[in-house]
């Protein structure tokens, strides 16, 4: 066994999980192009997009989200305790409930499939006939899915990053190449053939990377002398909130479909976009911040506390505040680029990239709310985490239809969702000032006045990238981007902002 503690490799686990989630986050942009130049931006890629939606939400509640909050520490405690049989039966019981809730899911989606996706969408005829085909397959998907997320937030209790990030890059190549030598024969179909066995891999690949720490698939019904009881408490609490977030992006889409064509392809490519440096940083500054802070919660380490969200929230601005900047004035260009080939059109390209700024405006702030939310869960406030969760979800909803009936259009959803989030944080600041106080954090204002002064950039007019997707224009794009991580890494030397310190210590260290 290494002599290591948690905090002296955190720093070596936030570069593999920054680096695979890079790697993942690509291959996803990879597949989003295939599939935006197979099947377009019009009504079939509407209902592909609004169909793989509802899976993609539900992930929250039996995928990483909630499970990985509820079996880490379990696990993690159980190895502590080296108990082995008892994490290995707890492994089984968990699994085959997980099967035993999505035999029912899986059976109601394929039964009433068409009035579910009538209930869901303001789809036409054709159209909820097309979504009811996608539903059960996806939902199968989900299964594998969410077994998929148990494997890895075990794997994780170990220590074990690797396979559980990297394992989502054989979902997408199964994807991409499915949907492009399937869809002559199976036409949008291939698109649920290739997810059910997309998923089917990744779960593999993560199952076989457990077997090593001797965990086994089996069937298991007595949790007698498990922490079951106490780990699916936890995950209820949690899930709680997710199914708020869940729903709330139910309704974002539902209110997409409304709105005029294309207008929910161009809500799911923006989301990818966004998602790629918000997933790859506050993946890899959160996933190894919160056991730290869990610890030393339990130690009564209140100036710890402070040190480490302090120093999370400064590794978050330095590494979210350049990226927003550089994708924001690059979201033309960056969307023309990747997407814009066969049916998806230069307009779609635009309407992508204008709902993309919306969303990146509140990027920072979202990742702050996100991180004091695990400030809470970290000293265990479920219940106070919950509540906060469904406020500022029912406040995106009201935001949101207040801003459509007012003429906003579809910059309705990310307006909405943003102006939420600042006031969860704002919200959890004052709740949770006993731990963390940041509205007050002298040092914290500090820095980000620093990271404000280092990342002032202006944009040229220019209109190359209208010809959309070729090998010219994508090294202009490479090339400018390249020249904009220039940019801000001599910015943050001029203004003393040690952003590789971020990876020294893997977040949450200390802010001078």
């Amino acid at each position: 066994m290494s002599d290591s503690t948690p905090s002296d490799r955190s720093g070596k686990n936030s570069l593999i999980i920054m680096a695979a989630t890079l790697l993942s986050r690509i291959l996803g942009v990879v597949r989003t192009r295939v599939l935006a130049q197979v099947f377009g931006s019009g009504s079939t890629a509407d209902v592909i997009n609004f169909t793989f939606n509802i899976p993609n939400n539900f992930r929250k509640l039996f995928g990483e989200g909630a499970v990985n909050s509820a079996i880490i520490p379990a696990f993690s405690t159980l190895s502590i305790q080296e108990k082995r049989e008892t994490r290995e039966r707890l492994f089984a019981l968990l699994c085959t409930y997980q099967i035993l809730l999505f035999i029912p899911i899986v059976l109601i989606s394929y039964l009433w499939r068409d009035p579910i996706i009538a209930l869901l969408s303001d789809f036409d005829p054709d159209q909820i006939t097309l979504g009811g085909q996608l539903l059960a397959p996806f939902m199968l998907y989900l299964l594998f899915i969410s077994l998929a997320a148990i494997f890895g937030g075990v794997l994780q209790s170990h220590h074990s990053f690797a396979a559980a990030y990297l394992s989502p890059l054989f979902f997408s190549a199964i994807v991409i190449a499915g949907v492009l030598t399937l869809t002559p024969r199976f036409g949008p179909l291939s698109m649920a053939i290739s997810t059910v066995a997309g998923g089917f891999m990744q779960a593999l690949v993560t199952y076989r990377s457990l077997r090593r720490h001797g965990y086994r698939l089996r069937w298991a019904l007595r949790s007698a002398d498990t922490p079951l009881l106490a780990v699916l408490k936890a995950w209820i609490l949690v899930s709680v909130g997710m199914l708020a977030q869940v729903i709330t992006q139910l309704v974002t889409y539902r209110f997409a479909s409304a709105l005029e064509t294309g207008s929910v392809t161009a809500l799911a490519n923006s989301t990818i976009f966004y998602q790629t440096p918000y997933g790859i940083f506050f993946n890899a500054i959160s996933a190894v911040c919160l056991p730290l802070l869990s610890t030393a919660y339990a130690l009564g380490e209140r100036e710890r506390t402070q040190t480490l969200m302090r120093g999370a929230l400064a590794d978050l601005a330095s590494l979210l505040v350049p990226s927003t900047l550089i994708l924001f004035f690059l979201s033309r260009e960056s969307v023309s680029v990747v997407l814009q080939t066969g049916l998806f059109t230069h307009q779609s390209s635009l309407l992508t990239a204008h709902v993309l700024r919306g969303y990146l405006i509140f990027m920072t702030p979202l990742a702050f709310y996100a991180l004091m939310l695990r400030l809470g869960y970290s000293a265990g406030r479920y219940w106070t985490m919950t509540i906060v969760v469904l406020i500022q979800n029912l406040l995106d909803i009201l935001l949101m239809w207040i801003f459509i009936t007012q003429g906003v259009g579809i910059l309705s959803l990310p307006l909405a969702n943003g102006v939420a989030a600042i006031i969860g944080f704002i919200i959890l600041a004052v709740l949770l000032r006993d731990l963390y106080a940041p509205l007050l954090d002298r040092a914290l204002f500090t820095t980000m006045g620093k990271i404000a002064l280092a990342n002032l950039y202006q944009r040229a007019g220019l209109t190359w990238y209208e010809s959309g997707s070729n090998l010219t224009n994508l090294l202009i794009l490479a090339l400018l981007g390249i020249a904009s991580v220039a940019i801000v890494l001599a910015s943050y030397a001029l203004m003393k902002i040690p952003l590789t310190a971020i990876f020294k210590r893997g977040g949450g260290g200390s802010v001078d």
